[in-house]
């Protein structure tokens, strides 16, 4: 006598019930772990495009750079760093992008083309264009002076004097796009600015 095999239990309903909850709970989990990324990121960041060629030959326009909103509240400014900044007058609605060129407490001196910091001469093998006229600032002690390093087409410092610390959005740390400008954005002591590949800009 052949005994029949017993039919496979069912698989409770509850049991998907359970399954689908869970699926659910792993969703929304995700979801909050990106909005939360997502929120930090542009707690800390901010992403802008440069307009125009002040910058040049460091960053051309139409480029998107990543800036370091943290930068100046983690550290202090320093001499070479690009950076973002709310415009000094209210003719001025975008934001602007120059070089720090002077430092707090310090006596920025325009003469014969050239540009001096507490007597000394910079360098700058960054800048192109060098016919402006000869000026002198003394920076107090919440006051950067920027350039653009295209001197010739930049309006910065040199018009509209230091601008204050509290004025600066961030420091300049990628250039994201387009792809084949990607690099970092870093002041080297030699005077150099290192982009892609660690290639120094001529």
């Amino acid at each position: 006598m052949t005994i029949p095999n017993p039919a496979a239990p069912e698989v409770p309903a509850a049991n998907d019930g359970a399954a689908r909850r869970r699926e659910i709970l792993e969703t929304i989990r995700t979801l909050a772990l990106a909005v939360m990324f997502y929120a930090l990121i542009n707690l800390t960041t901010v992403r802008v495009v440069v307009d125009g060629p002040s910058m040049r030959p460091t960053l051309m326009s139409g480029e998107w750079i990543i800036v370091n909103r943290l930068a100046y509240k983690l550290g202090a400014p320093a001499r070479g760093d690009v950076i973002v900044f709310l415009p000094p007058t209210n003719a001025q609605t975008d934001d602007l992008i120059k070089r720090i060129v002077g430092l707090p407490g310090e006596t920025v001196d325009i003469r014969g083309g050239g540009v001096f910091v507490n007597g000394v001469a910079l360098g700058e093998e960054y800048a192109q264009g060098r016919s402006y006229p000869d000026n002198t600032w003394v920076l107090g002690p919440d006051q950067l002076f920027v350039m653009g390093d295209n001197r010739e087409l930049s309006l910065d410092s040199r018009s509209f004097g230091p601008i204050r610390m509290g004025r600066v959005v961030g420091k300049s740390l990628l250039i994201v796009w387009p792809p084949a400008a990607w690099g970092t954005l870093d002041w080297r002591s030699d005077g150099g600015l290192v982009r892609a590949a660690g290639e120094a800009l001529p």
